[in-house]
């Protein structure tokens, strides 16, 4: 009998189009991935407000995290294998709160620190797909990078998504498709 799913990938989404892309993610991949965001991402999470979604009742310490996100495997209050990609745009902040976010240093002093991975988008998600030569020229058709996948887990196109992200210098989104397809492979071992 498998072992029941665990929860090690959540992600906090700016907007629509990245919301898409992870749904598309845990489908294809078939993740157990929270993704949390405002309305499915039709309202934006931005670099000043993400403190405000940390502080929430959900995230704003250990017990209330794990009672309300169920599978999180952890072991006196630390959490195991778990990491918590936020993923911005950074053309909406200024330039400190824009190195404070990618360096980490705006989460410092949250329980949550290190879990954390800031995912940037430098200045935005569009220009990430221009830059990895992805065609995409409306936000309904982040779903086509990942059809919805109802067969087959599909690793090989998330790995052909994740060769063309390696190639981008104005984001770091690979290292979150990486650890999606990192989870993904355990999974199928088990």
């Amino acid at each position: 009998m498998r072992k029941p799913m665990k929860l090690k990938v959540m992600s906090i989404v700016h907007g629509q189009s990245e919301y898409r892309i992870c749904s598309s993610i845990k489908s294809n991949l078939r993740l157990k991935h929270e993704i949390i965001a405002r309305e499915k991402g039709k309202t934006s999470i931005q670099i000043t407000s993400i403190l405000d979604v940390l502080n929430d009742k959900r995230f704003n310490n250990f017990k209330n995290f794990i009672n309300y996100f169920d599978g999180i495997e952890y072991k006196r209050q630390e959490l195991i294998g778990f990491s918590l990609f936020i993923i911005m745009d950074v053309d909406d902040c200024t330039p400190i709160q824009k190195r404070k976010f990618i360096s980490k240093e705006m989460f410092k002093g949250h329980w949550l620190y290190d879990y954390i991975v800031p995912i940037y988008n430098d200045p935005n998600l569009e220009k990430t797909m221009q830059e990895a030569n992805i065609s995409v020229n409306k936000k309904k058709n982040y779903i086509l990078i990942f059809p919805t996948n109802h067969g087959d887990l599909d690793i090989d196109i998330a790995k052909e998504f994740l060769n063309k992200l390696e190639k981008c210098n104005c984001s770091n989104l690979n290292e979150y498709v990486s650890y999606c397809i990192l989870i993904a492979e355990e999974n199928l071992l088990l």
